[in-house]
């Protein structure tokens, strides 16, 4: 008998998340673009990230290419981008998400995780967007705004108008990656 309520109570706490190795800012459940899949962001705990709102049919588009580029250069050393196609400015995002896999993969050979299409600055916004913007209070004004996390943990805010390759972004990876 005492085992068995012994039992019960780590079942308990083991299914209700007590002892979760993850908590706030990544503990968000979000879809997978264009599958009936959901991913815990809880993976990418004590990694780089660099989260960006997408759009592919926006005057930012291009920075698709240099989001690939980071993803390439660093994805060996703990760092990935995830991207967030967004329809919240002028829809500048197709409806279909399979529209918007095709085009990022035959446009711009994408690898990165894409995720389904996400309000990023709306009524509805998604939890972890509120989450991000909590952190740093910058919502994003445009496509292509990018926040990193860093393996600690910080949370990092750049406009839209700042290119993936811009150097304030190029080192801030490396510095949480420790490659400077």
């Amino acid at each position: 008998m005492k085992f068995k309520i012994i039992g019960t109570i780590f079942l308990y706490l083991f299914s209700n998340n007590v002892f979760s190795a993850c908590e706030g800012l990544l503990d968000e459940k979000v879809k997978i673009l264009n599958e009936k899949k959901y991913q815990n962001l809880c993976e990418y705990s004590g990694k780089t990230i660099l989260v960006v709102n997408t759009a592919s049919k926006c005057g930012f588009t291009y920075q698709y290419e240099e989001l690939e580029q980071l993803q390439r250069r660093f994805s060996k050393d703990e760092f990935t981008v995830l991207g967030f196609p967004s329809r919240n400015f002028l829809y500048q995002e197709f409806t279909d998400e399979e529209e918007v896999a095709e085009f990022c993969k035959s446009t711009f050979d994408i690898t990165f995780p894409l995720f389904s299409i996400t309000n990023v600055n709306a009524v509805n916004t998604h939890p972890f967007f509120e989450k991000l913007f909590k952190i740093t209070q910058k919502r994003p004004s445009w496509n292509f705004h990018k926040y990193l996390i860093t393996s600690e943990g910080e949370v990092k805010s750049f406009s839209h108008r700042m290119n993936p390759s811009d150097p304030q972004i190029v080192e801030a990876i490396q510095q949480s990656i420790n490659l400077k």
